[in-house]
C-alpha cells in the first residue's frame, strides 16, 4: 500500500506542479482576475487544502498516515494533533462550503480553459485516491464524501 501512496502523492505533485504554471500562464495572460480572486496558485491551493481537510476529518479520525500524506505532498509539518487543532479552528467554515467552493474553482477554471478543469478535477481525484489510500481504514461516511465530490463536481 505504501507503494501506491508514493507513486500517487508523486503522481499528484507533478501534476500540481504543471497546473500551478498553467496558473501562471493564465495570470500572465490576463485571464484570471487577480484584483478579484488573488493568485490563481493561492485560490485553487486553498480549494485543495479545505477539499483534504474535509476528507481527512469527515470519518471523525485522524490516521498518522493521511497527515503524512499531506505533509508529502504540500510540504507542511502537521502532526495528528495539530491537524485536529487547525480543522476546529477552521472546520466549520470548511464543512459547510467545501463542494461548493469547489463547484465554483471548477466553473471559473471551465471558463477559462476547460483543459485546466479537466487537470483540477484529476487532482480532486487523486486526493481521494490519496486519501484513501492513507487511512487505516475507509469508513462508509468516507466512501459517501468521496461520491459526493465525484458526483458534484
Amino acid at each position: 500500500m505504501t507503494y501506491d501512496i508514493d507513486r500517487h502523492s508523486e503522481e499528484f505533485r507533478l501534476n500540481w506542479e504543471r497546473f500551478v504554471h498553467a496558473c501562471d500562464a493564465a495570470e500572465a495572460e490576463g485571464r484570471w482576475d487577480t484584483d478579484g480572486l488573488g493568485e490563481m496558485e493561492g485560490y485553487y491551493f486553498n480549494t485543495v487544502l479545505g477539499v483534504i481537510l474535509h476528507l481527512i476529518i469527515t470519518d471523525g479520525n485522524v490516521a498518522e498516515r493521511e497527515v503524512e500524506a499531506l505533509n508529502r505532498n504540500f510540504g507542511f509539518d502537521y502532526t495528528v494533533e495539530s491537524m485536529l487543532e487547525l480543522y476546529y479552528s477552521v472546520g466549520e467554515q470548511i464543512e459547510g462550503n467545501y463542494l461548493e467552493n469547489a463547484k465554483e474553482a471548477l466553473a471559473l477554471l471551465n471558463r477559462i480553459d476547460p483543459a485546466m478543469a479537466d487537470d483540477f478535477r484529476d487532482l480532486l481525484d487523486l486526493i481521494c485516491t490519496i486519501v484513501a489510500e492513507s487511512d487505516e481504514g475507509v469508513s462508509e461516511t468516507e466512501l459517501d464524501e468521496f461520491r459526493k465530490l465525484a458526483e458534484g463536481l
